[in-house]
């Protein structure tokens, strides 16, 4: 299964990563994707970007040597209500917004108050996936969140590096994949780098997805027009 697009990538503002965006730009181009998405964590994350960071990347960074670059962010869940770390004014900016349950920002509430959160937050804003579900684990009814996922056009994110970290657990992990795809829901495979040479890294994610028996019609990252569609993600070609 080939992927033409990677969009899940931190770079040297989100304080736990290394590289810049022209070094993760280079590597994607030898990878020979199409399209690449730049999500540093939100501010709730020691040492991440500041509001000011992202405004700059919405008004400077969308292309690099023929490769699309969309501005995005790994928003961090906050409270009960599902608010993210990041105003929603910048957040309605940004080409691609994915939601995240992280330690720091979150304190495990149980799957009621997980669940509440989590569905409030896609709600209220354009969340294009949902990371790492399966590691760090929060327990949450999907069956509550799917039809809004189906609604919102949201994907759940199949994240390579998290895969690595937690493959004792893969199959819970897939048991919500299971649940996910029977009704529609689409998925990204994504790498969550943090290093450039990261960048394009989908072996444990393509891994996980054949181990589900996930095709090309579940994976919106196998086809350009297919994600582009999917997202709304503007007039760009390639």
């Amino acid at each position: 299964m080939n992927l033409i697009g990677d969009f899940h990538i931190h770079t040297i503002a989100s304080g736990d990563a290394f590289g810049t965006i022209r070094e993760v730009v280079q590597v994607a181009i030898e990878k020979d994707l199409k399209c690449i998405a730049i999500t540093e964590h939100g501010p709730k994350m020691e040492a991440s970007a500041h509001d000011y960071y992202f405004k700059s990347l919405i008004d400077n960074v969308q292309s690099d040597s023929g490769l699309i670059i969309y501005p995005g962010v790994e928003a961090n869940i906050v409270d009960c209500e599902g608010s993210m770390d990041l105003p929603e004014s910048i957040i309605n900016q940004l080409k691609f917004v994915i939601a995240s349950f992280h330690p720091f920002s979150w304190k495990d509430k149980g799957k009621i108050l997980n669940t509440k959160a989590l569905k409030k937050c896609l709600l209220k804003y354009n969340v294009k996936s949902i990371a790492h579900l399966n590691y760090p684990y929060y327990s949450i009814d999907i069956d509550e969140i799917i039809p809004v996922l189906l609604e919102k056009k949201t994907a759940i994110e199949i994240n390579n590096r998290a895969l690595a970290k937690d493959e004792e657990n893969w199959e819970r992990f897939k048991d919500m994949v299971l649940s996910c795809s029977k009704q529609g829901v689409k998925f990204l495979v994504n790498s969550d780098a943090h290093y450039p040479l990261q960048v394009g890294e989908f072996d444990n994610g393509l891994r996980f997805a054949e181990y589900c028996g996930l095709t090309e019609d579940d994976i919106l990252n196998t086809d350009f027009r297919k994600i582009k569609d999917y997202f709304n993600l503007g007039d760009e070609e390639i």
